[in-house]
């Protein structure tokens, strides 16, 4: 029989619980004030506990940003996974893929870093993590690619559409506001409708003029398949 049957989480649920409030901390204060404005003092009076007791979880405020980045990319490897077991054509797994990891950056138990501070980090981390950017990007690539022949993409060079993708979608951290007008999940939504629109071969004549209009309860797909009426401002 667990101890007390079971009513008082684990101690290593609770030490994953508080490395994760810790992440989500850390994370908030790196994209708002980058990694050299952010200070371990303030994420440990923020959460209530003394600096020492961090170090508990984490070595040091770069190894804490190191964790950033790497669960950002568990994020964005899931996406990826999830978009192909979808299926559908490349530009629709391409969306599914941006618009779920879009929405897991800027949900509310978000501790995820997405824009790198080489400098901030040991070599070892930046090359762990470049690596697993570039195939990320990689496959994101190949999605376009397979757009192109499929006929869902218009023709154009793969990296650099990735490029302009990822440059969108990894700057939103910076001007999100959380309980703002719109949720992360309609933003998340609305800005890969700009990224379907601008790679599709048969572009939607209209975009959504309010984000807080947008419906979030379906995904890419169904968007594509109703032809995105549903998204025009003043739809309910």
């Amino acid at each position: 029989m667990s101890a007390w049957n079971g009513a008082v989480p684990a101690a290593d649920a609770q030490f994953e619980a508080k490395r994760q409030a810790i992440l989500r901390e850390a994370a908030a204060s790196f994209n708002r004030k980058g990694y050299h404005g952010t200070s371990l003092t303030e994420i440990a009076e923020t959460l209530g506990v003394s600096k020492a007791a961090l170090y508990t979880y984490v070595k040091s405020k770069d190894e804490l940003l190191y964790f950033c980045h790497d669960v950002a990319m568990d994020a964005a490897g899931e996406s990826l996974r999830l978009a192909r077991e979808a299926g559908g054509t490349g530009l629709q797994q391409l969306c599914e893929t941006l618009r779920h990891y879009l929405q897991l950056i800027l949900s509310k138990e978000a501790c995820y870093v997405v824009l790198l501070e080489e400098h901030a980090l040991k070599p070892e981390h930046v090359a762990a993590i470049v690596q697993r950017r570039d195939r990320f990007e990689a496959e994101l690539r190949s999605l376009v690619s397979n757009g192109i022949v499929d006929g869902s993409v218009v023709p154009c060079n793969p990296k650099l559409a990735i490029f302009a993708a990822l440059g969108m979608i990894n700057w939103v951290q910076k001007w999100y506001a959380p309980g703002g007008a719109w949720s992360g999940e309609q933003i998340a939504v609305a800005l890969v409708q700009f990224l379907e629109r601008m790679l599709s071969r048969s572009p939607a004549a209209a975009l959504s003029v309010d984000p807080a209009l947008v419906p979030v309860s379906f995904s890419m797909q169904d968007v594509a398949r109703s032809g995105t009426p549903a998204l025009v401002a003043g739809s309910a």
